[in-house]
Order: structure tokens, then sequence, then C-alpha cells
């Protein structure tokens, strides 16, 4: 789970609205553990103060259809042969990439599961492999 902090007085005071602990310290880790404590807290906090809270898929399928455009970015040429789809096909894969690495188990339809770093490398450099030296900002570069 990844909380988004909204101003922290602003918080603080609609908490204590609420009724809501607001110690002096660790004011988050208190926060959190009181908004997770009930359903009511939860949608309460989610709705009214302010917080945004993004709570990763445990896992994740990529379909034959999905897996053909991606193939289709990576045959993609311009009418002199260069390739056209690999900045778009790069992102996706990063994409996927760093799902992987947040421990989101991803599915590959027809071809297994990736559940590390490992795993998606050699299952990306095997279906792509001209884009690690074809392609500068290749799906290990973030930069």
């Amino acid at each position: 789970m990844h909380i988004r902090w909204p101003n922290a007085s602003t918080l603080r005071t609609w908490a204590k609205q609420q009724g809501w602990p607001t110690p002096l310290f660790s004011f988050e880790q208190t926060f959190t553990a009181h908004m997770l404590a009930t359903n009511e807290n939860f949608a309460l906090a989610i709705q009214k103060s302010g917080i945004e809270v993004d709570i990763p898929r445990q896992s994740y399928a990529i379909t034959s259809e999905q897996l053909r455009e991606l193939d289709a970015l990576y045959e993609e040429r311009s009418s002199n042969g260069r390739p056209t789809g690999w900045g778009v096909l790069v992102e996706e894969l990063r994409e996927l990439r760093r799902a992987v690495e947040a421990g989101v188990a991803v599915t590959v339809e027809g071809e297994g599961l990736l559940l590390s770093w490992q795993d998606f490398y050699h299952w990306a450099h095997g279906r792509y492999h001209m884009l690690e030296d074809g392609y500068d900002k290749w799906i290990g570069d973030d930069s």
C-alpha cells in the first residue's frame, strides 16, 4: 500500500475533528493504524481526509491480445525499415517490470508466470531481444 499524504497540519486538524488520535510523534503510523482499524474508518479517510491510497494488485494477466499488440509495436517499421513502435513498447515493458519488482505476479498467457526481475528479463529479452542493443533507453533503464 502506498499513501500520498496531504498537508500534515490539515490532516492532523481533520483527524482531531473525527476524534482520531493525533500524537505529536508517529502521527502517520497512528493515523494509518486507525484508518485500517475498521471499514468505516477506511471509507471516511479515503472520502474526506485528503489522503490517496494505492493498493497494488497481487496479480496481473497479460492476454494473448495484449501480447499481439506488444509484438506489433516490436515489428512496426517506417518506410526506411527503422523501428517506430519501440519507444511505446519499452514504456509498456517498463510498467510490467515495475509491477513484477513491486511483487505483482504477472502471468503471460501461454508462456508462464513472472515473479522476479530475472523472470521478467528472461521473458522480455527472449521475446524482444533486439531492444537491448537497438534502443538507447531499454526496459531496465528508468533514467
